[in-house]
């Protein structure tokens, strides 16, 4: 069956000579996977440094999956640039906060699994934000503590319910000290490292 639909795209990864496969998320917060052959050679349908992480396009492709929790690997046919986020590429720290945070979300959500919209509307917005943003550090934390919530595994108080209620926009305008940053900074990542470590070992266990 043939499908069009807007997705992320969360990494890229050389097939061969000319191919590549496409790690992406959609819409409704699922990770597929697409297989883009001749990418490297086809100006035609991949012109333009079109599949590029972080790249917000229009994918057509047919779909081979079976249903909820399918991995299968589909074959991407044409892709249209939507967003391709400038801002990121103006300086290092930009590009790799984006980087970081495609890499969250590709370790949190699993294959063929739809999560949630409210997954793909935060990484979205944060790209969209990243591009100006004077304070990565803030936005780094704001963005664990949203997915961390939304994954139901981040207790819901002090700093961390304040954070989840403001807009990741808001991130430098949060009513938070220096201090209060850096305690909430350590909490977060203690409980962002043993979630990442069960998620692991749950994608080690699949079929």
């Amino acid at each position: 069956m043939e499908v069009k639909q807007k997705v992320i795209i969360l990494r890229k990864t050389r097939y061969g000579d000319n191919d590549l496969i496409l790690n992406c998320l959609t819409p409704e917060g699922a990770k597929i996977s697409l297989y883009a052959r001749s990418a490297l050679r086809s100006k035609k349908r991949f012109g333009g440094g079109v599949l590029e992480p972080t790249h917000y396009v229009l994918a057509l492709y047919n779909d081979k999956g079976s249903g909820r929790g399918d991995n299968s690997l589909h074959t991407l046919k044409e892709a249209t640039l939507i967003q391709d986020f400038p801002g990121l590429r103006t300086d290092y720290a930009r590009i790799e906060a984006a980087l970081y945070f495609l890499s969250l979300v590709s370790s949190v959500v699993k294959e063929g699994e739809i999560d949630s919209a409210e997954i793909f509307n935060l990484l979205g917005n944060t790209l969209k934000v990243t591009e100006k943003s004077t304070r990565l550090d803030h936005l780094r934390t704001h963005f664990e503590v949203k997915l961390l919530a939304n994954q139901g595994v981040l207790p819901l108080e002090g700093e961390e319910a304040q954070l989840l209620s403001l807009p990741i926009s808001e991130h430098e305008n949060a009513p938070l000290s220096d201090e209060h940053w850096v305690q909430l900074r350590g909490r977060v990542k203690r409980v962002l490292q043993e979630y990442l470590q069960v998620a692991a070992a749950e994608s080690r266990q699949q079929p």
